[in-house]
């Protein structure tokens, strides 16, 4: 990515340059128009050509997938007269999530993110829009999104995304996408719980690199959810004409939610910290154990091991040498100091 981005270097501001992108990825362009009574769904044939319905009586979601057609995009952002600093900010696929007014559009970048199917990883891809009058254009990486559920709202007139405008075509493209948030967030949630578990029970060495694991997938998520808050923040209070009333309402809870989310991953952190704590607890407790049983083996033997040193000296005039029950005399003594001395433990309360 930094050898991509290096390209741009000395380029004047606006130049558009594919950052972080596969050219092995075709551009592909798909045209949903609708109202209340109806709806068309559409490949586009050619970028420079989108057929489009009327803004005063139809919603057109323009969803472009593939961005490494640079000619596509130009063809697009000329058709829709996009300002090219927006474009360069739609290739550059590692932008912060934001919000920016340009004339009568708003752009709007969030993160899309998803788990990896061996769930070690968190992957986030960037998802740009544009809201113009009676149009919302979404730019992403590649096909595949978590954008479905408002596909088949649109497709099956559920709800009421069919009776309201393009701002809440985009809101609720928003809300899908955080949503997907919650999922993420709830599964790490769960891990921790199991981790917790674990750890009470019998905390084990790889326990604690799993414990950074999970707290680096709660960095990643935190990372691209802060600045979505502080982007419905400001969608909430921005003065356009573009975004209705009523719709604000819902960018409100869109609001809270990344709020919730937010606060989740904070309570998650401070969980994982006072797991590790109870890791470090968990083990010291261990190892106590150990050298107090370690300690307890050693007291005993100290007084046997004095006996056998005096027997073992190479005196000849030692009467219970030569004494016929000597050996089982010293044995038994021996014994003896050893159950005296485990009685005297476990009345301490040592053992």
């Amino acid at each position: 990515m930094a050898k991509l981005r290096s390209e741009k270097a000395g380029l004047p501001p606006g130049s558009l340059v594919a950052v972080s992108e596969d050219p092995e990825i075709d551009t592909t362009i798909k045209v949903t128009v609708y109202n209340a009574e109806e709806v068309s769904e559409r490949c586009a044939v050619t970028a420079d050509k989108i057929d489009v319905g009327d803004p005063g009586r139809t919603v057109t979601w323009i969803d472009v997938a593939g961005l490494a057609d640079l000619k596509a995009i130009t063809a697009i952002g000329e058709q829709f007269n996009l300002h090219q600093l927006l474009l360069e900010d739609v290739l550059n696929t590692d932008h912060r999530p934001t919000i920016d007014e340009y004339q009568d559009q708003l752009f709007v970048v969030v993160k899309m993110l998803s788990m990896s199917p061996d769930g070690e990883e968190v992957w986030s891809e960037q998802v740009s829009f544009v809201l113009g009058k009676g149009f919302v254009i979404s730019f992403q990486s590649e096909a595949g999104d978590v954008m479905d559920p408002v596909r088949d709202r649109i497709r099956n007139k559920v709800g009421r995304l069919r009776k309201k405008g393009a701002d809440f075509l985009l809101y609720s493209l928003l809300d899908v996408i955080v949503d997907n948030y919650f999922s993420i967030v709830e599964d790490l949630g769960r891990q921790i719980e199991a981790m917790e578990e674990r750890v009470t029970e019998r905390p084990r060495e790889s326990d604690l690199l799993a414990m950074q694991e999970l707290r680096r997938k709660l960095i990643a998520v935190s990372r691209q959810v802060t600045p979505t808050r502080e982007l419905a923040g400001r969608m909430n209070i921005i003065p356009s004409n573009l975004i209705d009333k009523g719709t604000k309402r819902y960018i409100n809870d869109l609001q809270d939610h990344t709020v919730y989310i937010a606060e989740s991953i904070a309570m998650f952190r401070d969980q994982l910290a006072n797991l590790e704590n109870t890791y470090h607890a968990g083990l010291n407790m261990r190892m106590g154990q150990v050298m107090k049983l370690l300690t307890v083996i050693s007291t005993i033997f100290i007084p046997l091991t004095f006996i056998v040193g005096v027997y073992g000296m190479n005196f000849d005039h030692m009467p219970e040498l030569h004494w016929r029950y000597g050996y089982y005399a010293v044995m038994g003594v021996m014994l003896l100091i050893s159950l005296v001395m485990l009685w005297l433990f476990r009345r301490k309360g040592w053992l």
